[in-house]
């Protein structure tokens, strides 16, 4: 699924990124006979968005993952046109993770049984297993000097630990294995997901809880990074490429995306917005003034005052206005 929100340091973040499922039966059972899901942009974003609203309601709304008291998400589209959400919850203190048992409550990163929930156990090695990287994937994009990008496979845990640098290490205990692209995998490829939202949206939900002032600095830049660019070269036979002369600034949209911009859709939603107030020290305003006429923009500057100012004043003369944010007082 997976930017600035105010939040008190130390609160909890969730990062879920929630990517689309082509299989939803929303999307399939209203296509016409030998048609596929490509032929169909229009019906892919609409079911998105309105899996997308559900999805916000029962983090924002019902409190799925705890009480949220601010949100942010932005919305991409993959390489071959997939919608996909990256979303922000901040959770109130009373709800923040500081024990090991909390965590797990909420996210596992273990296969589950087959035998006692059959329908999770397939979800989870469809949607949920990474398996991009390793014996048939050792160069670029999934890998990096020998080791994968996403530190996969992860190293097996008996129980869920605090992380300084971040993340939690989750608990990943030997058990169940799946075949996926006809490699045995097991719990050391499982990506964190939330049993609840798994069973009931049927599609990739990754999702993490970050405690650390360095994870969230990282996570509001990353859902705010923009889409994918890259460098393409055209050369016709031989024709020495000239990377100034040939620059071309371009960028490629699927049909999903522009049927997403057609409709109207959102691209990104907060709950807060961030407000810079002018802050100056006493005598210290900042003045603006042309050429020769210093001494009115001196005079105009003291006479004025700034919204700083105006802020104090008030909370000096009105008692009420102490009761009330800033961003209120209009």
């Amino acid at each position: 699924m997976a930017y600035p929100i105010l939040f008190p340091y130390g609160e909890p973040v969730w990062q879920p990124k929630w990517r689309s499922n082509p299989k939803w039966p929303e999307i399939t059972e209203n296509l016409r006979p030998s048609e596929h899901t490509t032929d169909s942009p229009d019906l892919l974003a609409r079911v998105f968005n309105l899996k997308l609203k559900s999805l916000m309601d029962d983090l924002t709304v019902h409190g799925a993952l705890g009480k949220s008291i601010a949100h942010v998400f932005t919305i991409e589209f993959q390489k071959h046109g997939l919608p996909h959400a990256h979303i922000l919850i901040v959770l109130r203190a009373d709800d923040k993770f500081s024990t090991s048992k909390n965590i797990y409550k909420f996210v596992r990163v273990e296969i589950p049984s087959s035998i006692e929930n059959p329908r999770l156990h397939e979800i989870v090695t469809k949607r949920l297993m990474y398996g991009s990287c390793g014996i048939d994937n050792r160069g670029p994009p999934f890998m990096e000097a020998g080791q994968c990008k996403k530190m996969f496979p992860k190293e097996f845990r008996t129980e869920t630990t605090m992380n300084v640098s971040g993340y939690p290490l989750n608990r990943r205990r030997p058990g169940d294995t799946a075949f996926v692209r006809r490699r045995e995998i097991n719990n050391r490829f499982v990506v964190p997901y939330n049993p609840y939202l798994l069973l009931k949206y049927n599609a990739h939900i990754n999702v993490e809880v970050c405690t650390s002032l360095r994870a969230v600095k990282y996570i509001y830049k990353y859902i705010y990074k923009g889409f994918d660019c890259a460098n393409m070269v055209l050369t016709a036979g031989q024709v020495q490429y000239n990377e100034i002369a040939n620059y071309i600034d371009a960028r490629y949209v699927s049909a999903p995306e522009a049927m997403w911009r057609l409709l109207g859709s959102h691209m990104h939603d907060q709950s807060h917005a961030v407000m810079r107030l002018p802050v100056h020290h006493p005598n210290q305003k900042r003045v603006t003034f042309k050429d020769g006429h210093e001494e009115e923009a001196l005079e105009a500057a003291r006479s004025r005052q700034t919204m700083l100012e105006s802020w104090f004043q008030l909370n000096q003369s009105d008692p009420d206005a102490q009761t009330i944010l800033c961003t209120d007082i209009p």
